[in-house]
């Protein structure tokens, strides 16, 4: 079982936080897009 958090890159204080609990920084590609209309039902 494996629990990810997501976290800004700049928010060090909630870093050191999850850090101190026993989290580590783990390298991965995020990827999203923003959709700005709704799109309508089909």
């Amino acid at each position: 079982m494996k629990v990810d958090l997501h976290v800004m890159p700049d928010n060090a204080r909630v870093t050191a936080f999850y850090a101190a609990l026993g989290y580590a920084v783990e390298p991965r590609i995020r990827m999203g897009k923003k959709v700005l209309e709704n799109i309508p039902a089909t």
